[in-house]
């Protein structure tokens, strides 16, 4: 009995992160479909095509119109959503962020300014529209869609590029906010009443409609992601995070970043349970995210990739994977 070859669609493919999973997908000879707003394939930051890109094909479509991938997800067995931003303004170029870009947003960010709420594009850069509203609408079109075996006794992983809660104060609350938000109304996608969160996603109502498939959520809450060739910046902080993260393993629990900066009602270790429904006023403090910083590890891009792919093909991965989980679920640790 033959195999059936696992069909990917990737919101985001030719970015960063969305090209470190269609590069691992690719080699594991899955069908794989990007969709982005360019339709481009991934190119280096030297601007060459890798070969892996001449297997995937490269659809222009936002997910904020599903006409645009309608007709790919019935033969999807699975979406990957890794469409975000780390700040609301303008500092990405060619798709991938300029290092300078960052330093002005976070800047703008310590000093308070959020930049002209009526300049052109702004609102299409906001963290509700592109941390959470993209990916709803993305996982609401699909829980909807037919299913390649037309029986939706075989749950359809629905995997949201998330992150861990560890660059406030330098970015506002509403980065993190925004995606647990995302998380929270993706899983309830899972449930069978799903009619408010159709709403939130602009789509129309259950009752005009069954769903045909049942969603697996799961959420991969990357920490500092880095590259040493494709994003040379974040190889010197990487560097210095992993001796944090290091050190904090060796220090005895009492004296721990995480423990020595849990101030407030809602300070968590890094380490326990996650929930699936904070909101920014629940988040923990800002020195609790900066604990985290120096105490959760980071992570290549092709890791992430790889522990995306993992956690499709494990039907037992559902929920929150975060780095601790990733790196067990790849055999770092």
């Amino acid at each position: 009995m033959s195999r059936t070859i696992p069909k990917l669609l990737i919101v985001g493919g030719n970015g960063f992160v969305g090209s470190a999973v269609a590069k691992a997908a690719v080699a594991r000879g899955w069908n794989v479909v990007s969709l982005s707003r360019s339709g481009n394939p991934f190119v280096t930051p030297a601007g060459h095509e890798p070969a892996w890109a001449s297997k995937v094909e490269w659809r222009a479509g936002t997910p904020f119109d599903p006409s645009t991938y309608a007709s790919l997800l019935p033969s999807c067995t699975a979406v990957v959503s890794t469409l975000g931003t780390l700040l609301e303004t303008n500092y990405k170029e060619n798709g991938q962020a300029n290092p300078f870009g960052v330093l002005r947003g976070v800047v703008d960010n310590v000093l308070g300014s959020r930049g002209n709420p009526l300049a052109k594009g702004a609102n299409e850069r906001s963290y509700e529209r592109i941390n959470r509203d993209a990916a709803v609408i993305m996982a609401s079109a699909f829980v909807n869609s037919s299913s390649p075996s037309g029986s939706p006794s075989r749950r359809s992983p629905f995997v949201y590029i998330s992150a861990e809660d560890i660059f406030r104060p330098f970015v506002p609350s509403r980065y993190i906010s925004t995606k647990r938000q995302a998380e929270s109304l993706i899983s309830s996608l899972s449930r069978p009443s799903t009619s408010t969160y159709e709403a939130a996603a602009e789509l129309p109502p259950s009752s005009n409609r069954r769903s045909t498939r049942t969603l697996r959520p799961i959420f991969i809450r990357p920490s500092l992601i880095y590259h040493p060739h494709l994003a040379p910046a974040t190889t010197l902080p990487a560097t210095l995070f992993e001796a944090t993260s290091k050190i904090h393993r060796m220090i005895p629990p009492p004296l721990r970043f995480d423990t020595l900066f849990a101030v407030g009602p809602n300070a968590r270790s890094p380490l326990q349970p996650h929930r699936l429904d904070a909101q920014a006023d629940e988040l923990p403090s800002a020195f609790q995210s900066m604990a985290s910083l120096f105490a959760i590890p980071p992570i290549h891009v092709d890791a992430v990739g790889q522990a995306v792919l993992r956690s499709i093909e494990d039907e037992r991965v559902e929920g929150v994977v975060d780095v601790e989980r990733m790196r067990n679920m790849l055999g770092f640790e």
